[in-house]
């Protein structure tokens, strides 16, 4: 971090050394002011990478989410080092999950984009850009500034950290996932219908039969 040049109103800003800079994206997901939540149309950051800005991620996931047809609609984020890159459709592929700022999964779910929301990273002991899946889950935590808000449901996402090797276990991962996303679709849908049925019944005449 440096001195500020541009004039806002902030003491410092970042400074890559492109040098030492591996293209993680790592420094995107932790920057406060990385969020798709802008109402402007020019998403503004206060770091990017130069070929795969948070813009074109913001996109990509809206891309992505339009493709979704089978139920439940799940959308996958994916490290490009691990299982979920290439082998599962609907799905995104950063070159770290932790270049995900935890806005992007409110994003996705406050709007509809998907039913639910698999991050599938490196295995846990093995992390290719060392801090991805430690940051990614102190986010997720609460323990780590960008946090995931309070108000997005957690049990709507997925955390799966696993090696490039373990394709099967990922599949198997996502499909139990997906009953529990088809589970909690089933109990909100009955929770919707509830009132309404139950105002209909008050409505009945003495005698009446629903149907009928």
């Amino acid at each position: 971090m440096v001195p500020r040049t541009d004039g806002m109103p902030f003491p410092v800003q970042a400074q890559v050394n492109t040098s030492l800079c591996v293209s993680c994206g790592i420094c995107v997901g932790a920057c406060p002011s990385s969020t798709p939540f802008r109402r402007s149309e020019e998403l503004r950051t206060g770091i990017d990478l130069p070929d795969r800005s948070l813009r074109q991620l913001r996109e990509r996931v809206v891309a992505a989410a339009a493709t979704l047809k089978e139920r439940p609609r799940l959308l996958v984020l994916a490290c490009e080092r691990g299982p979920g890159a290439g082998h599962v459709a609907g799905g995104v592929v950063l070159p770290c999950v932790a270049m995900m700022p935890p806005s992007l999964i409110d994003f996705i779910l406050s709007r509809s984009l998907a039913d639910g929301v698999v991050v599938a990273g490196c295995a846990e002991n093995a992390c290719y850009h060392r801090l991805g899946v430690l940051w990614t889950k102190e986010r997720f935590a609460g323990a780590r500034d960008p946090r995931l808000r309070a108000r997005v449901p957690r049990e709507r996402i997925a955390m799966i950290w696993a090696s490039a090797l373990e394709t099967r276990r990922l599949e198997r991962e996502i499909a139990a996932f997906a009953r529990v996303v088809t589970g909690l679709s089933a109990l909100r849908a009955h929770a919707s219908a509830t009132p309404a049925a139950h105002a209909a019944e008050r409505r009945l005449p003495a005698g009446d039969e629903v149907g009928s």
